[in-house]
Formats: structure tokens, C-alpha cells, sequence
């Protein structure tokens, strides 16, 4: 029996869409910022909310604030901008020991599950006495929710990935709001 060659071409298509990604891009969640209260006093620390929400129709893993490597590296990381849109960013430093391990145990301690509608909810705290004091005044805070790279893992790690139950966002998604800071 010969099978004709668009009913062959349909059937690769279907095979290739039913394979599980590793990566989904990052516009799969929401990502949101809000303070505690719109106004503080020059010097006192910021607290900054944040949530990441699984809008996607399928679940997906989402990062906690720090990857789980040695040396690790902010997955989500919050910053100032003043009136005239210069920024101040904090910087940030580690001490770790590394450990064999596994991706996948790796990733039991950087990331969240979340199903379609669930929500993950944190803070990073904000100095505004860094960078000699910020002058009192309006400022906006921007905060970015870094996903995964591909290019990070290597093809056995990617295959490792693979058998985990859900994907990995991959990207960014910005955030800000605002607040004053007064004397």
C-alpha cells in the first residue's frame, strides 16, 4: 500500500508538535511588582513583591529567586531609576563550595512547578542607602524574572531536562513600579 505524500508530510508535522519542549518562552507567565507602601523614608530598605503566574495552559517550572549553581546568579533582581532615567543596580556576590550533582536535583532547589493559574509569590529587598544614598524624590522599580537559556545546558543535561514533567521558561519578563522617597 502506498501512502500519499501529504497525508506522510501531515504525519511528521504531527509527530514533530507531540514531542515535549524543554524550554517555553517566558511570556507563558506574568510576572508583577508591587511595594508595601508607595512612600519611604531615604534610607529605610524596600521591600518588593513579586508573583509569577502560570498563565499558560500547562504547567510549567518557574525559577526561584537564586539558581542553584556555584557561583549562583539572581533569577529575579530589582533596581532604581530616578527622574531623569539613570539607574542605580545593586551588585551581587557569592561564596559556594560546588557540589556534584545532578541537573535535575539541581533544579528540585532553583525551581517551582506551577500549574496553569498558580501563583509563586516572593520579595527582594531594595537599600536605598546604596550608591552613597538615593536623594529624596520619584523613582521607578524596574525588576526583570530571568528564565533559563538552553545554551546553559549541555545536550545531556537538556535530555535530562526533557524527562522532568513540565517545561522550563526560557527569557525575561519586566516588571516596575513606583514609589517616593522623601527626607
Amino acid at each position: 500500500m502506498r501512502v500519499p505524500r501529504t497525508a506522510l508530510l501531515v504525519f511528521v508535522a504531527s509527530i514533530a508538535l507531540a514531542q515535549k519542549e524543554t524550554f517555553v518562552p517566558a511570556n507563558d507567565v506574568s510576572f508583577t511588582v508591587a511595594t508595601e507602601h508607595r512612600s519611604y523614608r531615604a534610607g529605610e530598605q524596600v521591600v518588593v513583591n513579586y508573583e509569577i503566574t502560570n498563565i499558560s495552559n500547562g504547567s510549567v517550572y518557574v525559577p526561584r529567586e537564586w539558581d542553584a549553581k556555584c557561583p549562583a546568579s539572581p533569577h529575579i533582581w530589582a533596581w532604581f531609576e530616578n527622574s531623569s532615567g539613570r539607574h542605580f543596580v545593586p551588585g551581587y556576590a557569592g561564596d559556594c563550595s560546588p557540589s556534584q550533582e545532578t541537573v535535575a536535583e539541581r533544579m528540585k532547589k532553583e525551581s517551582v512547578l506551577l500549574k496553569p493559574g498558580q501563583r509563586l509569590r516572593g520579595h527582594v529587598l531594595l537599600e536605598t542607602t546604596l550608591f552613597g544614598g538615593l536623594e529624596p524624590g520619584g523613582y521607578r522599580i524596574e525588576a526583570v524574572l530571568y528564565g533559563w537559556s538552553d545554551k546553559d545546558f549541555t545536550q545531556e543535561q537538556q535530555r535530562e531536562l526533557q524527562r522532568m514533567p513540565a517545561p522550563f521558561i526560557r527569557g525575561e519578563v519586566p516588571a516596575s513600579t513606583r514609589i517616593t522617597l522623601t527626607k
